[in-house]
């Protein structure tokens, strides 16, 4: 079975990419000032969740900015699942480099590997939510 090749749209999930980035700044922004971080522990695992979902919006949008051609679905998931993967992965080498190592201590690497599954999730969930559906066609008598 083949997949149908599709084109859509970079304007709806890149607008939807800035306004998530653009809450996720100001909410992270509040966590930070009032140390929520250190209160909460699992506070960091929606606003992973929620980056990787506004990553994933973000690639959506570049993939169909750039690549005016058509592409398979199992092409864009796989697209917006690495580049989710690689951005949290980027951000955790800032983490490692502005010593989260010696806040998080043994549980460093358990640390890292959960942050990038829920980046990771939340990149496969903007990939459900923005691609696009097969419209099904009634059937003509």
């Amino acid at each position: 079975m083949t997949q149908n090749p599709v084109t859509f749209s970079w304007k709806r999930p890149f607008i939807a990419a800035v306004i998530c980035l653009l809450i996720l700044l100001v909410l992270n922004d509040i966590a930070i000032r009032l140390s929520l971080y250190f209160a909460y522990k699992w506070l960091d695992i929606p606003f992973h969740f929620f980056s990787g979902f506004s990553v994933g919006l973000a690639s959506i949008g570049i993939l169909r900015a750039l690549y005016k051609e058509r592409y398979t679905y199992t092409k864009q998931l796989l697209y917006v699942v690495l580049l989710t993967f690689f951005v949290g992965a980027a951000w955790e080498c800032v983490e490692a480099y502005f010593n989260a190592p010696i806040l998080f201590g043994p549980f460093f690497w358990f640390d890292t590997s959960k942050d990038l599954l829920m980046d990771t999730l939340g990149g496969i969930l903007s990939y459900i939510c923005f691609h696009p559906h097969k419209k099904i066609q009634p059937e003509q008598n």
